[in-house]
């Protein structure tokens, strides 16, 4: 088990500013800006209090035959895009719901100590079941973010909140998923991957899936915020 204290936490891992104070830190990483009405949800991972020790070795769950671990490439940092060679996703709005995403040309963002986001050609997603919402939040790798409210029919009203996102200036390393769809498996959003249902990665920040190929332990919990 993951020791859950220790006397002194050691210096935070460069996420946006090295040195920065907490609240600057987020104020740049996140560049949270009102939308028409309605402010753009405050992930509550960031906010989360407590603080665990980066899992060691012996804290690493041993990848078997056909997984790989979270803590070793081509999960890195900066983070490793890789397509996910035919794998088929459907995402559907609920249980037996419209497909929302159909598709075998997904990429995937690896980033150390998370499960793999998935990202989607938009010719593969029903753009019509969604809204786009005003405002952004910005990321030191892949740059702004825009966000989308998740419709059950076309015209619709919103079922599922800034669920979606897309990076539609990524370049770079990250330029195989400019324009791309991502989405939260948040209610009542479902997803399979080869016929496997993926669960969310922890907490309300990061957007990574959990399937049986990938291993951790997985950032995203209370006190994970700095693995």
């Amino acid at each position: 088990a993951i020791a859950k204290s220790r006397a002194r936490p050691p210096p935070p891992r460069r996420e946006c500013m090295a040195g920065a104070p907490r609240a600057a830190l987020l104020a740049t990483c996140l560049r949270l800006m009102s939308t028409a009405g309605e402010p753009l949800r405050f992930p509550e991972h960031v906010a989360s209090g407590g603080w665990l020790p980066r899992p060691g070795p012996a804290e690493r769950v041993a990848p078997g035959p056909g997984q790989l671990s979270v803590w070793a490439p081509p999960f890195t940092r900066p983070p490793t895009v890789r397509p996910a060679h035919g794998r088929h996703v459907i995402v559907t709005v609920g249980e037996g719901g419209p497909e929302l995403v159909n598709s075998k040309r997904g990429m995937l963002m690896c980033e150390e100590s998370h499960p793999p986001t998935w990202y989607f050609p938009r010719e593969d997603v029903r753009m019509d079941l969604l809204e786009a919402v005003g405002g952004s939040t910005a990321c030191e790798f892949k740059g702004a973010a825009r966000y989308f409210h998740v419709r059950s029919e076309p015209g619709g009203a919103p079922v599922c909140k800034q669920a979606g996102w897309t990076y539609e200036r990524a370049s770079g390393r990250n330029e195989p998923i400019r324009g791309h769809l991502a989405f939260y498996l948040r209610e009542p959003l479902v997803a399979t991957v080869d016929g496997e249902r993926a669960r969310p990665q922890e907490g309300d920040f990061y957007g990574g899936w959990i399937t049986a190929d990938v291993v951790g332990p997985f950032k995203g919990g209370p006190g994970t915020r700095f693995w």
